[in-house]
C-alpha cells in the first residue's frame, strides 16, 4: 500500500511539474502581452522609405575618417563593390556578441566604439549600410525574426539589402561572411530567400551558408526565416520616421514583444511589393483604409510602465490628424494625432473608425 502512495504521490507531482512547465512556457512564448486578433494588417502600397544621399553630413564624414568608400568606388560592379565593402569593413571593426551602442547611424556608433574592435550585429550592419551609401549604393538595414517561439527559441539575424539598377531588385548582403544568395545567378533579396527553397539557392561567401553557424549560439539561418523587418526611415538621423515594416508569413509570427522587449511601432505586411519597393518610386496613392500602430510610452525622462501605448493612425504615409477610436466596450472617441492608452488586465480590444461610427481597423491584446 505505501508503495501505491508513494507512487501515486510522484504522479501527482509530475503532474503538477508538466503544467506548470507548460504555463511558464506559454508565458515566455510572447511576454505579458500577446496578440489575439490583428485586423490591421497593411497590405497597401503607399508607404514612403527614406534613404541617406552620398553628400548627407554623417555619410560624408564617415568616408573622409577611412579609407574604404576611396578604394571600393575603384570597383564598377556594384554587388562586387558591396561585397569588397563589407570585407574592408573588417579591418575597421567586426560582429561579436554585445551590447547595441545607442547610436542610429555608423558615424555616431564607430565614434562611440573607440577601442573596440568588434559590435553587435545591429551596430555593424548600420555601419555597413551608411558605407554602402557612401559608396553610391542606396542601402537598408534588415532583420529575420522567429517570433513565435518561446522567448529562448526567439532568434534573429541582420543583414543589409543594396539596390540594384541592373536587376532592379534589392539585393541581401551577409556582411558577416561577406556573402550573397543566388537564384540561377540572379543574387536574390532576402524576401527571396525568406520565400523560396533556400537550399535550392546556392550561396557564395566565406562559410557554408547552408550550416549558417554563428558565433552568436550558433544560429542557422533557416531558424529565422519567419519574418523580415526593414525600417520606413533609412537615413542617419531618422527624422521622418521611428516605425518599421515587418513583413510576415504567418499572423501567428505578430508580436508585440521579442527576446523579452518591447518592439518598436511595427506595421505589419503580407504585401511583397511594398517590401521590394524600388527606392526611387516616391508614388503615394490613396489607401483604401486606415490603420492603427501602437508605440510603447517611454522617452527619456519617463520609462512607462510594460501596459501603457501611445496609439496613432496612419493613411496614404501620413498620421491621421483626425480619427475615432473604441477601447473595449467603450464609445468611439474622437483623437487627434495620437493617444495614451493603458491596457487592463485581461483582453483588450482597440477599434479604429473615421466617422466614429463603422470600425475599419481592429486590434484585440491580452495583457497578462
Amino acid at each position: 500500500m505505501n508503495k501505491i502512495n508513494k507512487l501515486f504521490k510522484l504522479g501527482i507531482i509530475l503532474a503538477i511539474l508538466a503544467v506548470g512547465i507548460v504555463l511558464i512556457t506559454k508565458t515566455r512564448t510572447f511576454g505579458k502581452i500577446t496578440v489575439e486578433s490583428w485586423e490591421n494588417i497593411y497590405n497597401e502600397n503607399n508607404i514612403k522609405f527614406y534613404y541617406s544621399e552620398e553628400d548627407n553630413e554623417k555619410i560624408k564624414a564617415l568616408s573622409n575618417l577611412y579609407s574604404i568608400s576611396e578604394e571600393a568606388k575603384k570597383i564598377d560592379d556594384k554587388l562586387e563593390r558591396a561585397i569588397e565593402v563589407s570585407k574592408l569593413l573588417k579591418s575597421i571593426i567586426s560582429y561579436d556578441v554585445a551590447e547595441d551602442a545607442k547610436g542610429i547611424n555608423g558615424f555616431d556608433i564607430l565614434r562611440d566604439k573607440i577601442g573596440y574592435s568588434t559590435a553587435s550585429a545591429r551596430d555593424v550592419a548600420i555601419i555597413y549600410r551608411d558605407f554602402l551609401q557612401s559608396v553610391g549604393l542606396k542601402a537598408r538595414v534588415g532583420e529575420f525574426r522567429r517570433t513565435n517561439a518561446s522567448k529562448i527559441k526567439q532568434k534573429s539575424y541582420f543583414v543589409v539589402e543594396f539596390w540594384s539598377e541592373k536587376y532592379s531588385k534589392w539585393i541581401m548582403i551577409d556582411f558577416i561572411n561577406d556573402g550573397y544568395f543566388d537564384n540561377q545567378g540572379f543574387p536574390c533579396s532576402a524576401i527571396e530567400v525568406l520565400e523560396g527553397n533556400i537550399n535550392a539557392l546556392n550561396y557564395t561567401g566565406k562559410k557554408d551558408i547552408k550550416k549558417f553557424n554563428w558565433r552568436d549560439k550558433n544560429i542557422n539561418i533557416s531558424d529565422v526565416l519567419y519574418t523580415y523587418t526593414i525600417a520606413i526611415d533609412n537615413t542617419t538621423d531618422m527624422k521622418q520616421s521611428n516605425t518599421y515594416i515587418t513583413y510576415i508569413k504567418d499572423v501567428k509570427d505578430i508580436v508585440m514583444q521579442f527576446k523579452g522587449k518591447d518592439i518598436k511601432p511595427t506595421i505589419y505586411t503580407q504585401n511583397k511589393e511594398l517590401i521590394n519597393k524600388n527606392p526611387l518610386d516616391k508614388t503615394i496613392d490613396n489607401d483604401e483604409k486606415a490603420y492603427l500602430v501602437l508605440m510603447k510610452k517611454e522617452d527619456s525622462s519617463y520609462k512607462g510602465s510594460e501596459n501603457e501605448y501611445i496609439l496613432g493612425a496612419f493613411q496614404n504615409s501620413k498620421i491621421l490628424k483626425n480619427y475615432y477610436v473604441k477601447l473595449n466596450n467603450g464609445e468611439f472617441n474622437k483623437i487627434r494625432e495620437y493617444n495614451d492608452i493603458t491596457l487592463e488586465k485581461g483582453l483588450n480590444t482597440i477599434e479604429l473608425s473615421l466617422d466614429g461610427e463603422n470600425t475599419i481597423s481592429k486590434i484585440e491584446l491580452n495583457y497578462k
